[in-house]
């Protein structure tokens, strides 16, 4: 009697081995740091990445905010997207989160707010 349940933890214990080894990873999670948005601003306005790494944004205001590749100058947007620089076109509507697609080149690229004047960013990937 002994025997058999010896056999049946020691099968449990190498099934949750085996389950634990082979759990699925999500390769589309943010690899990289984050920027954290106000009502109509970068709470930083500088980032540096590594290369391959993405870039989190995270919006905790309630205001929208649509962010692109560019830059406000003066009161002038820019919209440009340095040689390199990975498409970024990114729509919050207040309290979420999106990440941008990998920094691949290294680098100094800009983002900016389009909704909001003088909101930039300026990302360096090294």
């Amino acid at each position: 009697m002994y025997k058999k349940l010896l056999l049946g933890l020691a099968a449990c214990a190498m099934l949750s081995v085996l389950f634990a080894a082979c759990t699925i990873r999500d390769a589309s999670l943010a690899s990289g740091p984050s920027v954290h948005m106000g009502t109509s601003n970068f709470i930083k306005d500088t980032v540096t990445v590594k290369k391959g790494e993405t870039l989190t944004l995270i919006d905790d205001a309630t205001s929208p905010h649509i962010i692109v590749n560019g830059y406000w100058q003066g009161g002038t947007a820019v919209n440009k997207a340095e040689a390199g620089a990975p498409t970024v076109k990114l729509n919050f509507n207040g309290g979420d989160t999106q990440s941008t697609a990998p920094f691949n080149t290294a680098g100094t690229f800009k983002l900016y707010c389009t909704i909001h004047g003088g909101m930039n960013l300026t990302v360096t990937v090294q």
